[in-house]
């Protein structure tokens, strides 16, 4: 379940994140990586960024929405990716070039690191 409340259209179509930026900004996004590892990812409300996982792995950095609606990373040591999302469930679902890339996870209020 998405913690802040926010209503998301299910009909598992793309939508802006950026007519969404409230329900990331201030937000954890919880899920399992392909790999099996758990991760969270902080979205601070000043455009911060922070990855954690499971196996110790960490990165920083800044999140940025695009006119078109995707979220993107501009990470300090990893690739910088943009992503667009679909509902999918109780979950959000990363999307590059309209294929799944990335895992699915739901959105936590506030900076819960990896517990």
């Amino acid at each position: 379940m998405l913690a802040s409340g926010a209503a998301i259209a299910a009909d598992e179509k793309l939508f802006s994140i950026k007519a969404n930026k409230a329900l990331y900004a201030d937000h954890t996004a919880v899920g399992k990586a392909p790999s099996g590892r758990d991760f969270r990812v902080y979205y601070g409300a000043g455009g911060t960024v922070k990855y954690v996982d499971s196996k110790g792995n960490t990165q920083r950095g800044e999140w940025l929405l695009t006119d078109d609606g995707m979220m993107c990373y501009d990470w300090k040591k990893w690739r910088d990716r943009c992503y667009s999302h679909r509902q999918e469930g109780t979950y959000l679902q990363s999307y590059r070039d309209g294929k799944i890339k990335g895992s699915k996870f739901r959105l936590v209020k506030g900076d819960i690191g990896l517990k």
